[in-house]
């Protein structure tokens, strides 16, 4: 029940009033009937015409039996809609706020496209199944109670066979509810493929593979096919039972009627009006055949969704300004199978070039500086609080990364540098643009505005890493963590380092390999995965590990 509380509740705020809209529609809706069935009686009973001040009435009330319709409808709707729109509202924000290792979930296989169609079923819940349910149970059991003033075999015939398609509809939806939960699986499988071909697609051509790759898709997509099969034949034969079970409560309730006739309990006149209300009854219970379905598909979504809202979420802290003056300080932390523990401290002029072998979890380490990568132990400070107390907004404000792993945007060049800009002038931008060197006509023909495909697609790798660079530098950070990357290898990459270093006024740490990396940040930290790593000879090189503990 707790989980089930992750979802919000469909009349909170002001949708109870739709919801008291619709009982009062289904109470109109009764009487409207009961006086319909009273002037048809009226007509039956009566020696005279009727006059025209009584088909006026009749008329009066057939067009109120159809606005009740409209009504149920269009705020079934309403209501549907306005708890779509805050769910939809509560999942978006729950895929930003996903701890660090869920970063890739809201992404990877299509999650919100497969949330989206939860998020259709339960509308069809509260459109097709709640808001009729409501409506015609009112309805329904009005019609019961005038039935009773009859005779109570009536009230019998007709509710004996409902009760049977209650527990029939009940075992089916047993059946049901695990094929669908198979079917979504099926659907998910399928997507999350077709979404990662379809990013691996020169992966794919480069290898010659789209066979296999087709052969795996038409693989997957028969499996969906057969679910989907599986599901359509409980599904139908759900309908035909309540279909049959409806006709015959119906010939039940006809058949009761006649023998009450017969034994001279109602009139031949309360015999033909008991078959007009059945006929009309058949129709309005027959938009209930589905009903169970539906509970059965809106149960399922509401599973899936629980379990992406119970997903951990980063911890927010609550200070909202750096405690003392910016330093950042890390006391043996470590990620397990990625990073070893490590010790040392950013100052807030620093010039640090990170080196080490590969896999030794350079990009990892700034990672989790960042706060992107959430770390196995150890403690990362912030000026000379635990990190973790400060508010993200306040460590992204201080903190900048420049990695690949944070690629451009698709649209213009000034749309990706001020994505998350702070308060800045005209000159600011500008002069970001001349130290990173995006001024050059040449290599963006638009300026500004010039197109950016998704990740720079349609750029050179210096290009991207330069524009990344300056999407950073426009946050105004206390420090920039630029990552190692390709790019680096570019002369013009190099020469905006080299004047980065002299004219940036925070600290920064620097993961590269080339020529003259040493004479861009003096200081140097090498990563070592031995737990006895010794230092090294050179004096402004520490080998971070056990041995740098307390430096």
């Amino acid at each position: 029940m707790a989980l089930i509380n992750m979802l919000p509740p469909i009349l909170a705020d002001k949708r109870w009033q739709q919801l008291l809209l619709l009982a009062a529609t289904g109470i109109l809706q009764s009487v409207c009937l009961i006086l319909l069935i009273s002037w048809g009686r009226h007509v039956v009973e009566g020696t005279d015409q009727p006059s025209s001040v009584a088909w006026g009435l009749g008329g009066v009330v057939i067009m109120l039996l159809a606005a009740g319709r409209y009504i149920e409808r269009f705020y079934a709707e309403l209501l549907a809609q306005r708890y779509i729109f805050q769910l939809r509202r509560r999942v978006f924000e729950k895929s930003q706020h996903l701890s660090p290792e869920d970063f890739r979930v809201a992404d990877k296989g299509g999650t919100l496209l497969r949330l989206t169609g939860d998020m259709t079923a339960i509308r069809n819940w509260i459109v097709q199944g709640m808001a009729p349910l409501i409506v015609i149970g009112l309805w329904f059991t009005v019609s019961l109670l005038a039935l009773l003033q009859l005779h109570y075999l009536l009230v019998v015939a007709l509710l004996v066979p409902l009760l049977v398609a209650v527990a029939g509809n009940y075992l089916l939806g047993r059946y049901l509810f695990v094929q669908s939960e198979q079917l979504r699986r099926r659907r998910g499988e399928m997507i999350r493929n077709v979404t990662e071909k379809l990013r691996q697609l020169p992966l794919i051509r480069a290898y010659n593979q789209p066979g296999k790759e087709t052969r795996r898709f038409l693989r997957q997509s028969n499996r969906l096919m057969q679910s989907q099969i599986r599901k359509a034949r409980t599904s139908a034969l759900m309908r035909g039972m309540n279909e049959a079970i409806l006709l015959f409560a119906m010939l039940s309730l006809i058949g009761t009627g006649l023998h009450l006739q017969q034994q001279n309990i109602i009139s031949a006149q309360y015999m033909a009006v008991l078959m007009t209300a059945a006929l009309y009854l058949l129709g309005q219970l027959r938009r209930l055949t589905r009903l169970y379905e539906f509970w059965t598909l809106k149960k399922v979504a509401e599973k899936k969704l629980v379990q992406f809202l119970s997903r951990d979420s980063f911890n927010e802290g609550r200070r909202s300004r750096i405690a003392g003056a910016f330093k950042v300080e890390l006391q043996e932390v470590f990620c397990a199978n990625r990073l070893t523990p490590q010790s040392f401290t950013i100052n807030a002029n620093s010039r640090i070039l990170l080196s080490g072998e590969s896999g030794s979890g350079k990009s990892t380490l700034l990672s989790a500086i960042a706060g992107l990568t959430r770390i196995s132990g150890g403690r990362i400070l912030l000026g000379d609080k635990n990190i973790k107390s400060y508010r993200s907004r306040v460590i992204s404000q201080h903190i900048c990364l420049v990695s690949s792993s944070l690629p451009l945007l698709r649209g213009t060049l000034k749309k990706n540098l001020l994505y998350g800009a702070r308060k800045l002038s005209d000159e600011d931008l500008q002069a970001v643009c001349a130290v990173c060197r995006l001024d050059n006509p040449q290599e963006l023909a638009q300026g500004l505005q010039s197109g950016l495909e998704e990740g720079g697609a349609n750029l050179s790798a210096s290009l991207i890493y330069r524009i990344m660079l300056a999407r950073a530098l426009l946050r105004k950070p206390s420090l920039l963590l630029l990552d190692e990357d390709v790019a680096h290898q570019s002369s013009d990459v190099q020469q905006v380092l080299r004047g980065l270093a002299s004219t940036f006024q925070g600290a920064i740490v620097l993961c590269a390999d080339f020529n003259g990396a040493d004479a861009i940040c003096p200081q140097r930290w090498a990563l070592s995965g031995e737990p006895d790593a010794t230092p090294a000879n050179n004096n402004n090189v520490i080998v971070m590990g056990q041995y740098a503990k307390g430096k």
